[in-house]
């Protein structure tokens, strides 16, 4: 597949995945109740050389699927650096992400998680960048307390980074 390709793909999914996200966020809207959201915070490993490694804070949407089995949710989420890393060079170095995933949650107070779907992102390099898309594969493990969820998660952004994260669902 041509770079050229790729850039001009990015640049379309983009505003695709937003509208997604947005789609989802409104349909879930009359369902108030079942849509949760939350956060997770965590340092992002990126293939770039550094020196010291952005942190990344993650906002995320979640949408039940009917299962009698296991939690089954729809969700989407978009990440991005609260705290800049450095490269190896002494530049600044940042990690932007979008994602769209299916995830599975077994539905005990201590549970675990696995999600698998599509994402894209920009690795920022001093005055460079890079984009690029495929696949998101994480799980994680955590325990219920009261409404919320807190829980320990990693992820695999497609190759280009790894995020271990600390989150809280509601």
């Amino acid at each position: 597949m041509s770079r050229q390709w790729r850039r001009t793909a990015a640049g379309v999914t983009r505003p695709i995945i937003g509208g997604l996200l947005l789609t989802l966020s409104l349909c879930a809207a009359p369902a108030g109740a079942d849509l949760s959201f939350g956060l997770r915070v965590g340092p992002m490993d990126t293939d770039e050389p550094a020196r010291d490694d952005p942190d990344n804070l993650a906002l995320f949407l979640a949408y039940p699927l009917e299962n009698r089995y296991v939690d089954l949710s729809l969700g989407g989420e978009v990440s991005r650096s609260f705290n800049d890393g450095e490269t190896r060079r002494g530049e600044d170095l940042e990690f932007e992400s979008e994602a769209l995933y299916l995830e599975v949650r077994t539905t005990s107070p201590l549970f675990v998680s696995l999600r698998g779907g599509y994402q894209q992102n920009k690795i920022i390099s001093g005055k460079r960048s890079d984009r690029d898309d495929g696949y998101i594969i994480g799980g994680g493990i955590g325990f219920v307390s009261g409404r919320a969820r807190f829980m320990l998660e990693y992820t695999d952004m497609g190759g280009d980074a790894d995020f271990l994260s600390l989150g809280v669902q509601f």
